[in-house]
């Protein structure tokens, strides 16, 4: 009797299967849909009754379809997700696809009634981040399959009982047979996987490191992370604090980007590097297998496009050295010496390149100087125009001569200590800027030791960044002081 029993009641419970979550464009990672999926899967089995509903797993689902593969094939080709629940003897099946709508992702979870094909229930929601379409499921999924508690699927009523007393039966001691537990060690390499126990996630155990109760005998455990291949196997729970560690085979390639400069030129401005429209400050990066569209600028080169392949295990360098191109304007330079115009020889980087009057096309990032002192000239180049700029120089000229040493005053004391108080301070302040290299090289050293959280590389980066900008503002102060003190000995 206690056989027909149990029959009966496998007969009257209605079966539930949550279909593997799509995404339409495909651009979601297996085991963010693999999560979503299961935590509908995990609402269902908390909000229905397990005397009357019975969830389905995902191995009883791929056994009617025939593989893991062909599930996910049937998923995505059929159109009617009644007629997908009739394939799995299913009595009711949801699904939930993801979509866009004005850049943001977009989610869609129906419920259907295999045996009348009606649809029960849905809700929608949008976000612009995966973890946001999480939230919307955690707020709305249980209100869905609260709506199945109340509907009848045909079930074919229990038997008739025949009036009167009849098979009275001695109660027996109750004996506990739930199982034992055990506390379990979870870890992977790289650590930070997602975790599903018995395609369920838990919550006291969501990625890599972490310990969890579980009962004893097999229990299937998927492990998936960013950028590796999703592990799905069985493990044996055998022992109190047992330990599993799972490794995961990465699935991503590196490409890595060697900055150059020309004889120096802008090597004080780091260049920028942007992948598919998303900047980088680190210039060797992981990516999943595909093509990635690099760009790099700077103020003083032109800008670098290319098209990088990235296949799996692979490592793709492109070295900036021999492309790399600087950008230019023209430049229309005269000279005026005591109101009259002037020939004198024109230096750009250090090089002579001709004489006053002079015109031609210049790199926009060179150091201009003219006449024999080679005396600075202080203009503004534009990228891919003429400037035109008159360089006056001193009223004294070589003929009339400079006045004589012994003509020019000399220095007082009070100018004296002006200037060597100036060379003080200038000293002082570059000294400060050299401390701040030496914590900006620190910082880099921090940035390139291996094996560390991306928040550690992020928080090494904004320091380099910060020691470096304190250092070169630092440094031009320092020399504007130490120059001027120069400049009141020379002049005094």
């Amino acid at each position: 009797m206690l056989f027909l029993a149990l029959a009966a009641y496998g007969q009257q419970q209605e079966r539930v299967a949550i279909i593997n979550t799509l995404d339409d464009y495909d651009s979601i990672s297996v085991a963010n849909l693999t999560y979503l999926t299961d935590r509908l899967r995990e609402t269902a089995v908390n909000v229905l009754p397990a005397n009357r509903f019975g969830v389905m797993t995902t191995e009883s689902i791929v056994a009617f379809l025939g593989s893991l593969e062909n599930t996910v094939r049937v998923c995505k080709e059929s159109s009617c997700l009644a007629e997908l629940g009739r394939q799995v003897s299913a009595d009711y099946v949801a699904q939930g696809r993801i979509g866009r709508f004005d850049g943001n992702f977009t989610i869609k979870v129906e419920l259907y009634s295999v045996i009348t094909g009606n649809l029960m229930g849905s809700f929608t929601g949008s976000s612009k981040n995966i973890s946001g379409l999480l939230a919307i499921i955690n707020e709305k999924a249980a209100d869905l399959f609260k709506r199945m508690l109340d509907v009848s699927v045909g079930k074919p009523s229990a038997p008739s009982i025949a009036g009167g007393i009849s098979g009275l039966e001695k109660t027996t001691d109750y004996e506990f047979g739930g199982g034992k537990r055990y506390l379990v060690n979870l870890s992977t390499e790289p650590p930070g996987a997602l975790l599903s126990f018995n395609g369920i996630p838990a919550a006291s155990c969501p990625k890599t490191p972490c310990k969890i109760e579980l009962g004893a005998g097999n229990v299937r455990v998927i492990a998936a992370l960013e950028q590796h291949e999703t592990v799905d196997t069985t493990v044996s729970i055998t022992s109190n604090n047992q330990s599993i560690a799972i490794r995961l085979k990465s699935n991503f390639g590196v490409l890595e980007i060697k900055p150059a400069y020309l004889d120096g030129i802008g090597s004080y401005e780091d260049w920028s590097l942007s992948i598919n429209d998303k900047l980088y400050r680190s210039f060797e990066n992981r990516f999943s297998p595909g093509n990635y569209n690099v760009k790099l600028t700077h103020i003083c080169y032109e800008t670098i496009n290319f098209m990088a392949g990235i296949n799996k295990g692979s490592r793709e360098v492109f070295d900036m050295s021999n492309h790399i191109k600087l950008k230019k304007g023209g430049l229309d330079l005269s000279t005026v010496r005591n109101g009259e115009p002037a020939a004198e020889p024109v230096f750009v980087n250090g090089k002579r390149v001709g004489d006053t009057p002079f015109s031609d096309a210049v790199p926009l990032c060179s150091k201009i100087e003219i006449g024999n002192s080679m005396e600075e000239v202080n203009v503004a180049l534009k990228y891919n125009e003429k400037v035109r700029y008159v360089h006056k120089l001193d009223l004294y000229s070589p003929i009339q001569g400079i006045a004589p040493r012994s003509e020019v005053e000399k220095p007082s004391r009070t100018s004296f200590w002006v200037a060597l108080s100036l060379d003080i301070v200038g000293a002082a302040i570059i000294y400060a800027g050299y401390l701040k290299d030496r914590d900006m090289m620190e910082a880099r050293d921090r940035y390139d030791f291996r094996g560390q959280s991306r928040s550690y590389y992020g928080d090494a980066w904004e320091d380099a960044e910060s020691s470096r900008s304190s250092r070169n503002m630092l440094y031009a102060v320092g020399s504007i002081f130490l120059a001027s003190g120069i400049g009141v000995h020379i002049w005094f």
